[in-house]
């Protein structure tokens, strides 16, 4: 029994392996995600760097390997990208628009048929990509697995499939460093002529080995003789990993570098729209949906915030849920009254009038005069209404002399209160009287 327990432990497993592949795989795609959202570049070398997390993954948690390694790990690289590219990407691209991320809304977004079909096409390109650079980590493998001699315990990752590079070096080595060993020739101050070594090898292949490795540089050379290099010959067994290294940090320097600039991109150039006639001009985010108007002198949007359904204490989708309805803003301005309103105060005396002779009282009723950024006198208005239907209300007035300029920002769903109070702060910050 124990014998049995020390051979399964000796292969390993298949399900802690397969766990492991996709903890590994998975923190990997992470470059292949943040290329695509903030590039918008998909890039097969990135797919090699899938798959090496999925085998870094699959060894740490002791998988067990032997010829069907290379197969689950291009098959768990397909699932992998399948999911970051069908799902985790629509949903960032989303949440970069100021979307809530949710199932309803990424079932939304492939609700257009725009969307989709682009989404289809960069999912078919993915999918080469992904067998094309896999294949890179796989194919190297399976042929260290097929030269393995049963030890598949020292399978490793190698660069460029170099296992007929490993053998050619060994064998060069065994052919010609006896020589040098024979004469002593192994530091600058004991050294052999070329024609001295070739003459002690009985061989075809001893000029051929004798120049493979003076490229190496094993083989130094000095005042017309030359000497081997055992510190040399040393440095090359890790030469490949640093490789390996290097093109990783090139590649997480590049990703951040498109990160970077994208974020500014964003932030400075494509974060707001702006809108104005020959009286006014304000911005509002470029996530809002502008829809038509039915005044030369008003502008309305709306965008979708929280659309988590709300579910009654039977766990069902409740009477009062509004999550299907989006937020909106419109924007309003006219000539004033000029008897009834002649300042901001007077705006506010107006409106406690008109709320103390409703019958149907808001249940939250807030009113303050500040001042916006351009200086203008500002009465802001918070109402709520949580008896069905739920509701969030923002006044902003914003006066000019004879002029009144009016931004309401609502929604059903009282969730959205913290993210169109500010959206709504924004805007009317940014609002100028031309």
């Amino acid at each position: 029994m124990e014998e049995e327990n020390a051979i399964k432990e000796k292969q390993g497993s298949y399900v802690t392996g397969v766990i492991g592949a996709i903890i590994g795989g998975s923190i990997a795609t992470i470059p292949w995600i943040l290329a695509y959202v903030y590039g918008g570049m998909m890039l097969s070398i990135l797919a090699a760097l899938i798959a090496a997390g999925e085998f870094y993954g699959y060894k740490i948690l002791k998988g067990r390997i032997n010829k069907g390694l290379p197969a689950i790990l291009m098959v768990l690289a397909l699932i992998i990208v399948t999911v970051a590219t069908l799902v985790v990407i629509p949903g960032l691209l989303i949440q970069k628009e100021g979307i809530n991320v949710s199932i309803t809304n990424i079932q939304r977004l492939y609700e257009n048929q725009e969307f989709t079909t682009a989404m289809m096409k960069d999912f078919a390109i993915s999918v080469i990509f992904t067998i094309l650079g896999a294949s890179i980590i796989t194919s190297n493998i399976k042929k260290q697995i097929q030269n393995s001699d049963g030890n598949e315990k020292n399978i490793k990752l190698e660069l460029n499939n170099s296992q007929e590079a490993m053998e050619i070096r060994k064998s060069a080595i065994e052919l010609v460093k006896p020589v040098f060993e024979k004469y002593k020739a192994l530091d600058p101050e004991n050294t052999i002529l070329k024609e001295e070594v070739l003459a002690e090898i009985e061989s075809q292949r001893a000029k051929q080995s004798f120049n493979y490795l003076k490229q190496q540089g094993i083989i130094k050379k000095i005042k017309g003789k030359f000497y081997y290099s055992e510190e040399d010959e040393n440095k090359q067994e890790n030469k490949k990993m640093a490789t390996w290294k290097k093109i990783f940090l090139i590649i997480v320097i590049i990703l951040f570098a498109i990160t970077m600039v994208a974020a500014v991109m964003d932030n400075t150039t494509t974060s707001n729209v702006a809108y104005q006639d020959e009286h006014v001009s304000f911005e509002i985010g470029k996530e809002w949906n502008k829809s038509e108007s039915e005044h030369e002198n008003e502008w309305d949007f709306y965008k979708y915030i929280n659309t988590v359904p709300v579910l009654n204490s039977e766990n069902t989708i409740s009477d009062n849920d509004y999550s299907s309805y989006p937020a909106g803003i419109n924007v309003y301005y006219d000539k004033t009254d000029g008897e009834n309103v002649k300042s901001i105060e007077d705006i506010k005396t107006n409106l406690q009038t008109n709320f103390d002779n409703m019958q149907d009282k808001p249940d939250t009723l807030d009113m303050n005069i500040l001042k916006t950024t351009e200086n203008y006198d500002l009465l802001k208005v918070k109402i709520i209404y949580n008896s069905q239907p739920e509701e969030i209300l923002y006044y902003y007035y914003v006066l000019n002399e004879d002029e009144l300029l009016c931004i309401t920002a609502f929604s059903f769903n009282l969730k959205d209160e913290t993210a169109i109070e500010k959206e709504a702060d924004k805007l009317v910050n940014s609002f100028k009287w031309l």
